[in-house]
């Protein structure tokens, strides 16, 4: 193949990943050249291991609440979202306090599956989500 088809296929893999870049985050992308240039510094300014990203994922993950009326399905998402994120920076969450954060994280009216859930068990093991199933 040649050197153009791989320099158009670039193009168009990081013109696709810019296009589903938040505006705020576009500004700072909108120069670069290639896509590993472009992979790198989403890399170096998103997943970097700095205090204030850890600090910012655990307060995610501890203040993060389901609103009444709220999917229980797309809670859990993004609940999973915010945990993976934190394993990319290192930062590992026992399966009891994964179990713990996300009960606490249900709406008031929800307490009794908490309780109910608590009750019955010593140890809390979170299983895997698999959004297909």
């Amino acid at each position: 193949m040649s050197t153009k088809y791989w320099e158009n296929l670039d193009q168009k893999k990081r013109n696709t990943t810019q296009l589903c870049l938040l505006d705020s985050m576009l500004l700072n992308e909108s120069g670069e050249a290639t896509m590993k240039s472009l992979s790198d510094n989403l890399g170096n300014l998103y997943q970097s291991k700095s205090l204030a990203n850890k600090l910012f994922l655990q307060k995610t993950l501890y203040n993060y609440k389901n609103k009444d009326g709220e999917s229980v399905t797309e809670h859990l998402k993004a609940f999973n979202i915010v945990v993976i994120k934190l394993l990319y920076i290192d930062i590992k969450i026992s399966d009891e306090n994964k179990c713990i954060n996300l009960l606490c994280s249900l709406p008031d009216s929800r307490d009794s599956l908490a309780v109910t859930i608590g009750s019955n068990t010593t140890t809390l093991k979170l299983m895997k989500y698999h959004p297909c199933c």
